[in-house]
């Protein structure tokens, strides 16, 4: 050993700072995976690769190239050892490649392992079918993303049912007990459904975080609809984009047995779909109805460009009909987080028999600490102030975030500039109180969850 240290400086620290310099070298976790300066480190010696490989396979990221997914299925088929070292997972792309006879060979050993068949699927869904093996080869993987690109996903065509077939043999030969966080969807917004990749839930009951970007549903119009999926454990569930009906989102929300987290942002590229968009007061009233609103921290409510289904018209802009608002949130006691688009909470306009400013003091409960209503009308202005002046009511209130309406916004094409002396009041009576007001927003996630 003193020769090795001698030779290879490096070899003279203890296991685990060299082990952690190897996560330095390959940059992770703070970004995607760079593993080739560390690969080349673990060829230095058998010491290093000794230490560094479990650090090397820790993570994947197919980096948009389908050729390097099949070549890391054909390492871990013949290898599964380091498929087992797999923690982190990213099967983000589908670009066209050609296998030579390795890569089939491997292919065919990894399926007769499994119990499963590739008949069709190479042919017409190759980058689904190794997305799945790979996922199948990696037993420990923590964290996963898949995200369908360039691939045909109508009815459903495509879905992971290798991963079904696979959940249903007795006795299973796979399964992702670690998995924890899910992240799903299309990289181009296609109609998907959280059904597609049932598969994948079947096999992992312990997730506790599932993103759908985008995500249409339960279930979109697959052909053969997977009920299997198990989301008892979900307490974080990010919906971000996709046309979902109530009925379909109501499907989701009730198979979560105690959501702490919820958000869903509207982003279609579809108009004119089966069923109506859910409501905002549906997607509160639904997590009502299964008891979420007693155990939710944060909630994030986006639906400003939601679909608005009329009579003879379709629109994507405008406040939302009256009925169909935000009403109340006083029975959701833990809340701490809440954002909220202006289309989905509605102001009666001054000099209107309706109007009044209590709206937000009777919406928001008192666990509040951090409140953000963006691209909203004048009269939130005066509304923010009754609950400046209510602060008894709030007394963990500790940031409010309000924003206009932008230009071509939610609410129609007119900006809308909140009136400046109102706001420099509203800031004071805040700033007196210890409460940062800010009137500009980014959609950054890290800030939102």
């Amino acid at each position: 050993m003193a020769t090795m240290a001698s030779s290879f400086p490096l070899m003279s620290f203890p296991e685990e700072i060299i082990e952690n310099i190897c996560r330095q070298l390959a940059n992770y976790p703070r970004s995607r995976y760079s593993p080739k300066p560390l690969s080349n480190l673990c060829q230095s010696s058998k010491a290093l690769y000794r230490i560094g490989t479990p650090v090397l396979y820790s993570c994947f990221d197919s980096s948009e190239r389908f050729k390097k997914l099949s070549d890391f299925l054909r390492t871990i088929a013949l290898r599964p050892e380091l498929g087992a070292l797999v923690q982190d997972l990213y099967l983000n792309a589908f670009y066209w490649t050609e296998f030579d006879k390795s890569h089939t060979e491997a292919f065919e050993l990894a399926t007769r392992r499994l119990g499963v068949s590739l008949d069709g699927w190479m042919e017409n869904n190759p980058w689904e079918a190794i997305s799945q093996l790979v996922i199948a080869y990696t037993p420990n993987v923590r964290s996963m993303e898949v995200i369908a690109h360039e691939v045909y996903c109508d009815e459903g065509v495509g879905a992971f049912t290798l991963l079904e077939e696979m959940a249903a043999q007795v006795p299973r030969q796979v399964s992702l007990p670690h998995l924890r966080r899910l992240r799903v969807g299309h990289d181009d917004c296609r109609q998907i459904s959280l059904g597609y990749f049932g598969g994948i839930l079947e096999l992992a009951p312990g997730v506790t975080e599932i993103t759908g970007d985008p995500i249409y549903g339960f279930h979109c119009n697959e052909k053969l609809v997977n009920d299997r999926m198990v989301l008892d454990n979900v307490t974080r569930l990010y919906l971000k984009g996709g046309h979902i009906s109530r009925r379909q989102l109501n499907e989701i929300v009730s198979r979560c047995q105690a959501l702490e987290y919820f958000k869903y942002t509207y982003h279609s590229i579809y108009a004119g779909l089966g069923e109506d968009c859910v409501t905002p007061r549906e997607i509160i009233d639904m997590l009502r109805e299964h008891n979420h609103n007693d155990t939710l921290r944060s909630v994030y409510i986006d639906l400003g460009f939601r679909e608005r289904a009329f009579t003879d018209t379709l629109s994507f802009s405008g406040l939302c009909s009256d009925g169909d608002q935000i009403l109340s949130l006083k029975d959701f006691p833990r809340l701490e987080n809440f954002h909220v688009d202006g289309s989905s909470v509605l102001f009666p306009a001054v000099q209107t028999p309706d109007y009044r400013t209590d709206i937000l003091i009777n919406m928001l409960p008192r666990s509040i600490r951090h409140f953000k209503l963006t691209n909203t009308q004048r009269e939130s202005v005066a509304n923010m102030m009754t609950l400046a002046t209510s602060l008894t009511d709030f007394p963990v209130l500790e940031e409010v975030v309000l924003t206009g309406n932008s230009t071509n916004g939610p609410l129609g094409d007119e900006e809308v500039k909140l009136d400046e002396s109102e706001m420099g009041l509203l800031r004071k009576v805040l700033d007196d109180n210890g409460i940062r007001l800010e009137d500009a927003w980014s959609d950054d996630e890290s800030d939102e969850l």
